[in-house]
């Protein structure tokens, strides 16, 4: 991943939102009480490539969604 980034490739997110830790887009399912305790891991991402970032307008991660073990991710582009 840190190749990634540093190919060019940003992370939508983070570019919202820095500070906020803590944030995750999966939790096993092997322990069910990690998504109640929020102990999971952030691997789902949305990147932008240099070109594309300043157009990021807003990024979220939806964990009260609970339809799989992962939860949506969002970018809003503007126009």
């Amino acid at each position: 991943m840190d190749k990634f980034l540093k190919a060019g490739f940003n992370d939508a997110f983070r570019l919202i939102r820095p500070n906020e830790l803590h944030r995750y887009s999966w939790w096993s399912q092997r322990f069910p009480s990690v998504r109640l305790n929020n102990k999971g891991w952030r691997i789902d991402y949305i990147s932008v490539t240099d070109a594309l970032k300043s157009k990021v307008e807003d990024a979220e991660i939806f964990p009260e969604v609970k339809h799989s073990d992962h939860c949506p991710v969002y970018i809003k582009l503007k126009p």
